[in-house]
C-alpha cells in the first residue's frame, strides 16, 4: 500500500473542509485518506487482472512506462 504523509492528510482535511464543510479529527481524516487510496489500489489490481494487455511493456518502445 501507499504510505500517505501528514502532509497529505493535512491536505486532504483541508480540501474536505472547505469542499464540504466537515472538520475531521486528525485520526478521521488519515483514516478516510488510507480508505481512498485503497480503494483506487484495489481498482488497478482488478483492471490489471482483467486487462494485462493494458499494462505489458512494449519491448521496442523508448518511453517504458508500462501502460498504454
Amino acid at each position: 500500500m501507499v504510505h500517505i504523509t501528514p502532509e497529505s492528510v493535512e491536505q486532504w482535511r483541508k480540501t474536505f473542509k472547505e469542499q464540504y464543510g466537515v472538520d475531521y479529527s486528525d485520526q478521521e481524516a488519515r483514516e478516510a485518506a488510507s480508505n481512498l487510496v485503497g480503494l483506487f489500489d484495489l481498482l488497478l489490481k482488478m483492471d490489471r487482472k482483467q486487462h494485462p494487455e493494458n499494462y505489458e511493456q512494449k519491448q521496442n518502445s523508448d518511453t517504458q512506462s508500462g501502460v498504454k
